[in-house]
């Protein structure tokens, strides 16, 4: 779990004045009587509302951009030879000015420009 959501979650907790279990009158009654249910909330639908989220929005453009890179890298290959490519993915000199190198170096650059989960999280 990812330091943010551990001090979001904590905040919440703050917020909701969990430390105040020992007060029994008026608002923090109603607290007390409902503090599983908002604990509920703060470790698990909240987190997992989160994630959901996450994979709709921006891990989606992710995947996509992934896959924008895949194709651009699979014509790149066809259209220019296997030598255009090396082992770690980058794209020979020679072919940077060609219309697959182009696009291939656009893919790449977007895949790259995408977040991780780790980090919108």
């Amino acid at each position: 779990m990812s330091d943010h959501r551990i001090k979001f979650q904590n905040l919440l907790r703050e917020l909701f004045q969990f430390g105040c279990a020992d007060l029994d009158f008026g608002i923090y009654r109603i607290m007390n009587y409902k503090r599983a249910a908002i604990e509920h909330f703060i470790t698990e639908d909240l987190p997992n509302a989160i994630a959901e989220e996450l994979e709709q929005g921006a891990l989606a453009e992710q995947a996509r951009a992934d896959q924008a890179l895949k194709a651009a890298q699979e014509k790149v290959l066809e259209v220019l030879g296997d030598d255009a490519l090396d082992a770690n993915g980058n794209l020979a000199e020679a072919y940077r000015n060609t219309k697959a190198g182009k696009e291939y170096l656009e893919a790449q650059q977007r895949a790259k420009s995408s977040r991780s989960r780790e980090a919108l999280e």
